[in-house]
Parts: structure tokens; C-alpha cells; sequence
């Protein structure tokens, strides 16, 4: 009970909460344990409960209209999601996946209601946390924008600045640029058959050439008076050789 008391304490939106209170809380929570790639939520499933990430990674994903997966977000230690689920009555707004072997504690409403409740430093600090998502979220798009602009003219060098998908988070620039996995897949995809086009327009261009000068060539070798000029060449070869 202590440790899950300790990890409460570490989280982001308890931590200003009393000894005491978190006590009275750890014993109201419970533990999960996730391998890599578990499921801890998925998109509509109902929102009865958060989870507080006490060590691993995780990433929010949905997908798109083709069913390929897209990342969002990700979250790590001391981060807590699932949370807008229980503030709003909706079901889950995206699927949760382990990023690597994960433990993550568990509320339910019922309980997490009374924390707010009792302790509006709590609503605080669930604001505080949203406000980060939304300045995340701003990053997210305004580098989407731009990349897609890039794309639109032709100019790929961003490419150069890919990241994988790593565990561990870096500014909200370099977080942007891992979620983007996705956009630049797709852009590798839109170079790759421009690079093609572009190979398929040389060949066609080379092989209308040399159908063009092969007509031309017919046309000057049919007519009248280059088989004139082949008979006077032939004339002259023969004078030659007789004097």
C-alpha cells in the first residue's frame, strides 16, 4: 500500500495532496500491468475509470479511413489519461497501447468524483495538465500545416527531420515531429512515386524521341530525290574504282 501511496504521490495532478489523503486513496486504487503492445483501453469503450502511469510508456492512437493506425500522443511516467471520459460521460475518445512493459494504477469514478469533490486543487491540476495537451496539440497541427504545405510545393527536406517513436519525450517540437510517423510515411510515399512519374516521363519522353527521329529518317530516306542522291553516291563509287 505504501507503494502505490508513493506513486500516487509522483503523479502530476495528486501530488499536492496530504499524506493522509493519498493514503486514503492508494487504498481505493489498483494496479495494471501491461506488456508491450497491451490494450489498455480502446476507442468507445465506456469511461469508468482513469489510469495513472506510474513507470512505461504508452501511446493514444486512433485510425483512419483506411484502418491505419494513427498516433496522437503519448504519455509516460507521473501522467494520468482516460480522464475526460470520466468529466464528460462519453466512451473512450481513442485506444490506449503499451509502448513497452508498463504498470499503471487504476481509479474509478465513484472515487476519483470524491477527489474532486473534496479537493479542488485537484480540478487545477487536471487543467493545468489539459493545458499542456493543448499547447501540445497546437505544435502538432501547426507542424502538420506546414509540412503539408512543404509537400504540396515540392520541397521534402523536412523528411530529414523524422524521429522514431521513441519511449522518451523531448520538447513539444520534437514530440510533434514523433507523433507525425504517420504524415511522413505517407510523404516518403508521395516522393517516392513522383520520383517514379518523373522516371516513367524520362523513358516516354526518350522513347517519343527515338520513334520521332526514326520517322523523320523514313520520311527523308523515301523520298524521291534522296534515292537520286543514293544512285549519283553509287555512280561516283564506280568511277572511282574504274580510274
Amino acid at each position: 500500500m505504501h507503494d502505490i501511496t508513493s506513486q500516487l504521490k509522483n503523479t502530476m495532478i495528486f501530488r499536492g495532496l496530504s499524506d493522509e489523503a493519498l493514503s486514503a486513496l492508494a487504498q481505493k486504487a489498483s494496479t495494471r500491468k501491461l506488456a508491450k503492445d497491451a490494450v489498455l483501453m480502446r476507442k468507445g469503450d465506456p469511461g469508468d475509470s482513469l489510469f495513472l502511469i506510474h513507470n512505461g510508456w504508452v501511446k493514444i492512437v486512433t485510425v483512419d479511413s483506411k484502418g491505419d493506425e494513427l498516433v496522437i500522443n503519448k504519455c509516460g511516467p507521473g501522467e494520468t489519461i482516460g480522464e475526460m471520459a470520466l468529466l464528460d460521460g462519453s466512451p473512450r475518445s481513442a485506444t490506449v497501447i503499451a509502448l513497452e512493459d508498463s504498470e499503471v494504477l487504476e481509479l474509478k469514478q465513484d472515487v476519483f468524483q470524491n477527489v474532486l469533490d473534496q479537493r479542488p486543487d485537484v480540478s487545477l491540476a487536471i487543467i493545468r495538465g489539459y493545458s499542456e495537451r493543448l499547447r501540445f496539440a497546437t505544435t502538432y497541427i501547426e507542424r502538420a500545416i506546414d509540412w503539408s504545405q512543404k509537400t504540396a510545393e515540392g520541397d521534402y527536406s523536412f523528411i530529414n527531420q523524422t524521429q522514431p517513436l521513441l519511449n522518451q519525450a523531448g520538447s513539444n517540437d520534437d514530440k510533434a515531429a514523433q507523433m507525425l510517423s504517420a504524415f511522413f510515411a505517407m510523404v516518403r510515399k508521395v516522393k517516392e512515386r513522383e520520383e517514379g512519374l518523373k522516371q516513367q516521363l524520362e523513358k516516354l519522353t526518350f522513347e517519343i524521341d527515338q520513334a520521332r527521329r526514326k520517322k523523320e529518317f523514313e520520311e527523308i530516306t523515301g523520298t524521291e530525290f534522296y534515292t537520286q542522291l543514293k544512285e549519283q553516291a553509287k555512280t561516283l563509287r564506280e568511277k572511282r574504282k574504274q580510274s
